[in-house]
């Protein structure tokens, strides 16, 4: 999870900020030999801290295992990066400011104060006992709701209006869920700690804070939807907006599986299992990485100056890809319910109850597979676009064919390189 979240959730989401906050400020990136040399030192960060794990000196806190000689590395190597987003913003051409501008500056901001709070306390001042899972469980249900959820939902509301070519439906919707998302948020984090030695009102308040918000969710999928009404023929045609339609839908159904397992009733039976590793998979996959995705197809073309070479490629890896992780979700989700129901019952100990999750542990080796499979063919995909080995840059690469006289031909022309 760690190299999940490190090595590719963070380094596709700078990528992906980068580059949409210099189109969207009209303005290039001053100084790209420090992001080149930033990365590479994440990076290096990372290579230490996945080693570090294997040879035995992790933390056990959640997302946060990696030995404590990391995370000034992570944190000097991000805030290189991003405060060049901050100058590109400060130095934006005259206009309004997008609201994926907004998210963005969220990302920038959010990471830092998480990151240094939770290591500040954990491995500065050695706050573990009771309240290290509490911090570890506050970072990582944070990094998730105010880093990834912002750089996904800055990546849709940038790569919806583009490709049915007509603006966001409501900016007051979508300026109440941003500030909704923003003000609730931090106060969520501990639900996963229901039943543990912990004061009951703080997994009572953070699960309360989870459940409220499902209100800036449903504004986000209202919006959405209505901005993408009367086009949803697009969604079977645009690579983009087909990784970012699903992505959008991981979003909810991520939110609503986390809000869910903050409730008593069925903390009993999720509490301290495989359940948790659902909701954390759903949102980094399902949401963030599929969002991801869409970003890459839409954004590659326009920088290698050439079109992606197969839509049946691109077929494969939505498809393959969408499979695998429903099936972990769901696999996880059964397994958690039968480790927790076993674990609930008076006679029965943490390690005998985990054999109840056996089998559907096993069939998740099938679900990474497919995730494997479908990766390669992206990746392979992807190299050849940048080695500028892809079709020559004329009409964009469609998932399928248009049909003749198809009235989404005219606005998926807005997706290919030449746009």
């Amino acid at each position: 999870m760690n190299a999940l979240v490190y090595g590719w959730a963070f380094q596709a989401g700078l990528g992906v900020m980068i580059w949409m906050m210099a189109r969207l400020c009209r303005t290039e990136v001053k100084n790209p030999i420090t992001l080149v040399v930033a990365g590479h030192f994440w990076n290096v960060g990372v290579t230490a801290g996945v080693i570090g794990i294997l040879a035995g000196y992790g933390s056990p806190m959640k997302w946060l295992e990696f030995p404590s000689m990391v995370w000034p590395i992570l944190l000097v190597s991000y805030s290189m990066i991003v405060v060049w987003l901050v100058v590109m913003f400060a130095a934006r051409s005259k206009g309004d400011v997008f609201i994926s501008q907004w998210y963005l500056l969220a990302a920038c901001f959010s990471f830092p104060w998480l990151y240094l709070t939770a290591n500040l306390f954990l491995n500065v001042f050695q706050k573990t006992g009771v309240a290290g899972p509490a911090i570890a469980s506050w970072y990582a249900n944070n990094i998730l709701f105010l880093w990834m959820v912002p750089v996904g939902l800055a990546s849709s509301y940038f790569i919806i209006p583009k490709i049915v070519g007509k603006p966001i439906h409501s900016y007051q919707l979508a300026s109440f869920a941003f500030w909704g998302l923003v003000a609730i948020s931090p106060w969520s984090g501990a639900q996963d700690l229901i039943g543990g030695p912990l004061p009951a009102w703080l997994p009572a308040v953070a699960g309360t804070a989870q459940i409220l918000l499902l209100i800036p969710v449903l504004a986000i999928a209202f919006n959405h939807y209505l901005t993408v009404k009367g086009h949803h023929r697009l969604v079977e045609l645009s690579p983009s907006l087909r990784f970012t339609f699903f992505g959008s839908i991981g979003y909810a159904i991520t939110s609503v599986c986390a809000a869910l397992l903050s409730s008593l009733t069925l903390a009993r039976y999720t509490g301290f299992s495989f359940a948790q590793d659902a909701v954390a998979l759903s949102g980094v996959y399902m949401f963030f990485t599929m969002t991801m995705f869409g970003a890459i197809y839409f954004i590659v073309p326009r920088i290698t100056g050439c079109e992606w070479i197969s839509g049946g490629r691109i077929r494969f890896h939505f498809w393959w890809s969408t499979y695998a992780c429903i099936a972990l979700c769901v696999l996880l989700l059964a397994a958690g319910f039968s480790h927790g129901a076993a674990a609930d019952t008076w006679d029965s100990d943490m390690s005998g109850a985990i054999t109840f999750s056996y089998g559907y542990l096993v069939g998740l080796i099938l679900a990474w597979l497919f995730i494997v499979a479908a990766n390669a063919v992206f990746l392979h995909h992807l190299a050849l676009m940048v080695c500028k080995r892809g079709r020559q840059a004329g009409a964009a690469t469609l998932i399928h064919p248009a049909a003749p006289y198809d009235s989404a031909e005219l606005v998926i022309t807005t997706e290919g390189a030449e746009a």
